[in-house]
């Protein structure tokens, strides 16, 4: 049968700004069957998301809702994952996301084609939208459900423009602040042989600053070629003698939605914020009991952000969250603008993979 797709409710979906948050779409069954006849092959399912894709209409429904959950489409694997979203985001003229100073473990499964963070399953990630707290960052993230946990490990969502308007009301004078003064969002570094446990990362990754290492570099050499790339991330970094790297970018915390234009709260800053508070790492010498180093971000001009305001902000998002439970096979497409993510723990075998893409169609400017 030809594959198309048809709107279903999805499960706890909220109502933001007359839109549904997220959009469901499902695969089509003229009979109204669920037989396993009724899965469209890998090949019509393609061809589908395709015709959705140059028709305009899955950049329409992404601006206008921030999120679409595909379901229904079957044959859960990595290969599937990488032929839908390279045939949506390829017809819609997006090209895939450059990774620069990856802070976490990801693997490359396929094409354009990465699992999630590969931390501890018992380590909740709070919401973020996808490298918000750096100055390069993709307008699209996808995800999809490889294998479904057997308890916990709900993909929530939350919409940046209530975000953003939530905390107007709840905590005016950190919206006002971060509008004033910007973020300045530290982040630490350490050299090969000295990382920590549960999210092993150093800058010598091939997706955080190792991108232009060659067999046989000494350590001059790796350096020079790290500063390469964090400069096209920032010009604020510093070695320490261990050969830690510290650097800090400098990012205005609240930007404007290009579908919209409404402003959104857009930063990574409750992400931050809650990861190191669990890590118990917000004090001096700020060490995470993952033995890695979790420095605090400030205000732009470098005034320590109150804890109360801290608090209550993650007090806001956590109430906005939407937890997504998702079915093995399905799609989860996401307006990295609009939206943020996060993940709750679980306990079994889970596999979210993700896919990050860039359309400069739809540049996000400052608010």
């Amino acid at each position: 049968m030809t594959t198309t797709f048809q709107p279903f409710d999805v499960p706890g979906a909220q109502t933001v700004h007359g839109n549904a948050f997220p959009y469901g779409l499902e695969v089509h069954r003229p009979d109204g069957a669920a037989s396993s006849s009724d899965v469209p092959t890998v090949d019509d399912a393609v061809l589908a998301i395709t015709s959705l894709a140059e028709s305009g209409r899955l950049s329409e429904l992404l601006q206008r809702h921030g999120a679409v959950l595909i379901h229904g489409v079957g044959h859960p694997s990595a290969e599937t994952f990488a032929r839908l979203v390279n045939a949506a985001e390829l017809a819609r003229g997006s090209h895939p996301f450059e990774q620069i100073g990856l802070a976490g473990k990801r693997t490359l499964v396929a094409e354009n084609v990465w699992t999630a963070n590969e931390g501890p399953s018992d380590r909740r990630f709070y919401q973020h939208n996808e490298y918000s707290r750096y100055t390069r960052f993709p307008s699209n993230i996808h995800f999809y459900c490889q294998t479904k946990a057997p308890h916990g490990g709900e993909t929530p969502i939350a919409h940046s423009a209530l975000v953003y308007e939530r905390l107007q009301d709840a905590v005016p004078a950190l919206v006002h602040e971060v509008h004033q003064r910007g973020l300045a969002m530290k982040m630490v570094f350490r050299a090969p042989g000295h990382e920590g446990w549960g999210n092993e990362f150093n800058w010598a990754g091939e997706h955080s600053f190792g991108q232009e290492f060659e067999p046989g570099d000494d350590r001059d050499t790796q350096k020079a070629k790290v500063e390469a790339q964090v400069r096209r991330l920032t010009p604020t970094f510093r070695w320490l003698q261990d050969d830690t790297l510290e650097l800090t970018q400098h990012i205005p915390g609240i930007r404007r939605a290009p579908a919209s234009g409404r402003p959104v709260w857009f930063n990574g800053l409750v992400g931050r914020y809650g990861m190191t508070r669990d890590l118990g790492a917000l004090e001096p010498p700020y060490l995470g009991r993952d033995g890695m180093t979790y420095l605090p971000c400030d205000y732009g001009d470098g005034t320590v952000i109150p804890a109360e305001y801290l608090q209550r902000l993650e007090e806001v998002v956590d109430g906005l969250e939407i937890d997504l439970c998702l079915e093995e096979g399905d799609l989860l497409l996401v307006d990295n603008f609009q939206v943020s993510h996060g993940r709750k723990p679980w306990t079994g075998d889970r596999r979210i993979l993700v896919s990050m893409w860039a359309n400069d169609q739809f540049p996000i400017e400052t608010f």
